[in-house]
């Protein structure tokens, strides 16, 4: 008898221990199908995924006005996706292939293009007898006249433009050049891959850089909100600001400014102002400044960006703290973050979040889903933006940026010439222009040029009045 309540003790504990190995295996398929499921749809490495994208015709990318960007022919007995702009679009919408997986909006939107459906993917084996054979259409809300005018306009140069709307968040362009031709993928892959000029990097929202001047605006909003100075606060430029017996730091050029204000810094970007408010903000006013505009944190979109890489607050010299207030020092940002901070300027601090998936529709035209605009930060107050504002105005008017000036277009601007010591200086040029069909902000780095105001500037120019005179406008 004892025997036997031996053996039906060891033979409960099995069973337990079977109920609770059956339970974990049970909660962690839940998890899967419930939690995962999505990313797993949209894993270009899915077998299952790269099974059935085989078999079906993937669905089309759209452009905010109808423009076809991404389609898919049939060949035979297979598709062929096909991009009819080429390079122009390719940083934003990566590529398709059999070989090498998705990248871009292709990866992001996979399981949408491919029309798998999460409801019917929850039914498993089932799902493929109502499956449709026709991929969802991705809209986005890129432009391809703000794309096409912003490639052209930058050129054969190595470089970014990003241009959104800065009331909606919507990336009305996201160039990148050098670039790729996704349609020749496969055949270029091994050639791209170790090109020395990155063609498959998005510099617009992956390249890091140092911001150079187009940060002060940033520590402009920052001396002002903690009070370290006023409008009038006067600063004394030399063409150089002391910091101590072995180290200066230098205006461009050696220029004097004299006694300036906030508006003539701004105007003429003066180092020795934006120098002395870096070491009046000291390691907390700058991180609290940076973080206030959404630099120390991950912005989470449909596409991927790269998070800017912030200087070691805590542990920086009084020069180094200057050089924080020009954009130097180990700052470095994408043209991306540019563009969000000259928008937080031009919407009363409101910084909206960029965003490139507007709508999905079936194949019937079905809305399936729909992505309305969404702030993401409270950078600053309409007060002391609307002071920044009226600066930045100047730099257009007659200050640094004159060469970005578009007549019948309220624009703001501030240039930068970032010092890089992998080779020659970087020209920036951040703003905002009040369009006929939108509010916009930008920002445009071209590698390697020299002098914002010289190089940068005169590139938004080209793309507004493009867009201006193909709206007849």
């Amino acid at each position: 008898m004892h025997r036997q309540n031996d053996i039906n003790k060891h033979i409960y504990v099995i069973v337990k221990v079977f109920a609770v190995l059956f339970a974990v295996i049970f909660l962690n398929l839940a998890y899967i199908q419930v939690y995962e499921a999505e990313d797993l749809l949209n894993n270009p490495h899915n077998s299952h995924v790269m099974e059935k994208a085989a078999e079906i015709q993937r669905g089309k990318i759209i452009d905010n006005s109808g423009v076809i960007l991404a389609d898919t022919q049939k060949e035979k007995n297979s598709f062929k996706r096909v991009y009819p702009y080429g390079e122009v679009f390719a940083p934003p919408l990566g590529y398709v292939s059999d070989k090498l997986g998705y990248s871009g909006i292709e990866a992001s939107q996979n399981a949408q293009l491919a029309g798998n459906n999460m409801q019917l993917h929850a039914l498993g084996p089932l799902s493929q007898l109502f499956e449709p054979q026709v991929g969802n259409d991705v809209h986005l809300t890129l432009s391809a006249a703000y794309q096409q005018a912003a490639y052209d306009a930058l050129g054969e140069r190595k470089g970014a433009v990003v241009i959104l709307n800065r009331k909606t968040g919507e990336i009305l362009a996201m160039v990148s050049r050098p670039s790729f031709n996704p349609n020749d993928i496969d055949a270029e892959w091994d050639t791209l891959r170790t090109d020395e000029n990155s063609p498959l990097l998005n510099r617009a929202s992956q390249g890091l850089y140092p911001p150079g001047s187009t940060i002060k605006p940033l520590i402009a909003d920052g001396a002002l909100t903690s009070g370290v100075a006023t409008t009038d606060t006067i600063v004394n430029c030399t063409g150089s600001l002391y910091i101590n017996s072995s180290y200066s730091l230098a205006d461009s050029s050696g220029e004097m400014h004299g006694a300036v204000n906030l508006a003539g810094a701004i105007m003429h970007s003066c180092n020795s102002y934006f120098g002395t408010m870096g070491i009046r903000l000291g390691e907390d006013g700058l991180a609290e400044t940076f973080s206030r505009f959404g630099y120390d944190r991950e912005l989470e979109s449909d596409f991927i960006n790269t998070a800017p890489e912030l200087p070691d607050f805590a542990n920086l010299s009084e020069g180094e703290l200057a050089q924080v207030g020009i954009g130097q020092s180990t700052l470095l940002v994408t043209p991306l973050r540019m563009a969000m901070l000259a928008a937080s300027i031009g919407n009363q601090g409101v910084l909206m979040k960029p965003f490139l998936v507007k709508q999905i529709t079936s194949p019937d035209n079905t809305v399936i889903e729909t992505h309305e605009p969404e702030k993401w930060l409270t950078v600053s107050s309409p007060e002391i933006t609307n002071i920044i504002y009226a600066d930045m105005k100047q730099v257009i008017a007659s200050g640094t940026g004159t060469r970005a000036a578009v007549d019948g277009i309220e624009m703001i601007g501030k240039t930068g010439t970032a010092e890089n010591s992998a080779g020659a200086d970087h020209a920036w040029f951040i703003g905002c222009a009040n369009m006929p069909d939108e509010d916009i902000a930008f920002a445009i780095i071209v590698e390697n040029s020299g002098f914002g105001g010289g190089e940068a500037a005169p590139i938004i120019k080209n793309i507004l009045t493009n867009i201006l005179a193909k709206e007849g406008k």
